[in-house]
């Protein structure tokens, strides 16, 4: 999102601060505010998108890519993590569970 008073990408999403922020937001309208100038906006979340400005369409890619790549990776590690309780768990059923013959005495 692109801030309205120094025109760079560093805008994002606010906490609701005060009653006309909440009022605000019922309407549709969201706080934001720039990591760049500090400065708090509200802006109507569901914008169409010709109202949309698109700064650099390159780093929106990139910053596309960027997020796929990191769900996929966190995808791939979760995976890797729920297989591995899965073999423990299944190794800890194998030894309960297991056969170890009688003992005679004599």
């Amino acid at each position: 999102m692109l801030c309205p008073k120094c025109k760079t990408d560093r805008a994002g999403r606010s906490h609701r601060r005060g009653l006309l922020e909440y009022g605000a937001s019922v309407l549709g309208y969201y706080p934001y505010s720039c990591r760049g100038c500090h400065l708090r906006f509200l802006r109507f979340r569901k914008a169409p998108l010709e109202e949309r400005v698109v700064a650099h369409p390159g780093v929106e890619r990139e910053i596309k890519a960027t997020r796929d790549a990191m769900k996929s990776k966190r995808t791939r590690r979760e995976l890797l993590l729920y297989g591995a309780a899965v073999v423990l768990f299944l190794s800890f059923l194998y030894y309960i569970t297991r056969d170890r013959g009688s003992i005679e005495g004599g």
